[in-house]
């Protein structure tokens, strides 16, 4: 599930600038005629005087040296103060271990460059910029991303392991019929809250319905019921004329759960129990009824205490049933988001549950049944940022977070060819997570698929 400002899902709305240490970016439109300077070992460009010199204080920076405030300039000052600049460095360096060296150094311009830097666990790549004039200080830097480096997909699978609460995770090619055995595994039955990336089910089966010639994705539908953010339809105007494609796109890009309701609303809530159970999940009750997120929200509520107590002792047809009853009392104003956004709240009780197995099984479905055109809305927003994406022929993600709830899952197809699924989650019952440790991880874990 994903409230905005604060209220869920922070990821893969998750921009990748923010997921990615944003240092700070204020860009420049540096077009400098290149001047006398360093060749660059990799690529043979030149590489400006100023670029050698500043690129080298930001690895000295990286290191944990003191922080030289004079080579900012006055913008970049005000926007991260060394405070903030050394709480960045502290996360970097326990995630990706100590800044090495710098590998290479690509300019655009006397100006402007891109620089990887090795790290004990990884390669970072770091986009610099400098004022055009004298001293040519830095007015722009921004790490977009981490690429393993000398560690292995056991050694991710370990780090992970390690996180408190649990962890279930598995990667497997996709190889037709007869799949080949995963290559790794981490708790692969348990059974895991998954928040948003139960919007995948409802994507599986509007997808099945437009290749059926039962819908159209320019069907037009009225927007309704609204849901909280994360999202942006919640602002438009009730009952707003939109499609099935615009819908399913706010769904799975940006997580929006006012286009998810509406789109349970019209696709209807037993035919999503049946794509549940076609899909190959291990109890497909578990999902029955697939909540909308309003009223799961809802029925976390103190308000809603009696109505909770009676849904979660009910079976699933009893469960149908009391959702009817309860609906038009389970409204949006009886939401208080401090009770969504402080802690884990009913997450092992009252959420959508699936195991890593059951979303393997749900995205080897999409993989081998999908429509192109539900695999262009799936790779629309890849969660992990463009650096790691670029990587693959085929990129796609769909996230979910709640506090106590991580649920990370890739359709991928290599440049070589080879066809994956990935399901990662990690629950703690008893505090919220830290999303940017996870994220460093599956990073790592993609990148080092990637070279398979």
């Amino acid at each position: 599930m994903t409230l905005n400002n604060g209220l869920t899902e922070s990821g893969f709305q998750e921009t990748f600038v923010r997921i990615f240490y944003p240092f700070a970016l204020f860009m420049l439109s540096c077009w400098a005629v290149l001047i006398p300077g360093h060749a660059n070992a990799q690529t043979g460009a030149i590489v400006s005087v100023q670029l050698t010199e500043r690129a080298d204080e930001v690895l000295h920076l990286l290191q944990g040296e003191a922080i030289k405030t004079a080579i900012f300039d006055e913008n970049f000052r005000n926007a991260v103060p060394p405070d903030q600049l050394r709480a960045l460095r502290q996360k970097i360096s326990e995630q990706q271990g100590q800044a090495l060296e710098i590998i290479s150094i690509a300019p655009h311009a006397a100006n402007s460059a891109i620089i990887k830097i090795r790290f004990e666990k990884s390669i970072g790549t770091v986009h610099l910029d400098l004022e055009k004039a004298l001293p040519h200080r830095i007015s722009g830097l921004l790490i977009t991303g981490f690429e393993a480096a000398g560690d292995t997909i056991e050694d991710v699978l370990a780090a992970i392991n390690a996180l408190p609460g649990r962890q279930g995770l598995i990667i497997q090619q996709l190889s037709g019929t007869a799949n080949p055995p995963p290559p790794a595994v981490l708790d692969p039955d348990g059974r895991y809250a998954i928040a948003s990336a139960f919007k995948l089910y409802i994507l599986a089966e509007l997808d099945r319905a437009v290749r059926a010639g039962e819908r159209r994705w320019s069907d037009v539908v009225r927007l309704g019921p609204k849901s909280h953010p994360t999202g942006i339809s919640q602002n438009w105007p009730d009952a707003s004329p939109v499609t099935l494609h615009t819908l399913a796109t706010l769904m799975i890009s940006i997580s929006d759960n006012s286009a998810t309701d509406t789109l349970i609303r019209v696709i209807g809530q037993p035919q999503l129990s049946r794509m549940v159970k076609a899909t190959g999940h291990h109890k497909p009750d578990d999902l029955r009824p697939l909540l909308m997120t309003r009223q799961a929200s809802a029925l976390k509520m103190p308000v809603h205490a009696d109505r909770r107590i009676r849904f979660l002792s009910a079976g699933p047809t009893g469960r149908e049933k009391l959702l009817a009853e309860f609906d038009s009392a389970l409204t949006l104003d009886s939401l208080d988001s401090r009770i969504l956004t402080n802690k884990p709240n009913f997450i092992d009780q009252l959420e959508w549950f699936a195991t890593p197995r059951d979303i393997i099984r749900l995205l080897d479905h999409l993989h081998r049944n999908a429509s192109e055109e539900t695999k262009a809305i799936l790779a629309i927003n890849p969660g992990i940022g463009q650096d790691a994406a670029r990587k693959w022929d085929y990129f796609g993600y769909k996230g979910g977070s709640e506090p106590g709830v991580l649920s990370y899952n890739f359709l991928l197809q290599s440049k070589s060819g080879k066809s994956y699924a990935v399901a990662i989650n990690w629950n703690n019952a008893e505090q919220s997570l830290q999303e940017s440790e996870l994220l460093a991880l599956t990073t790592r874990l993609v990148n080092l698929l990637a070279g398979q």
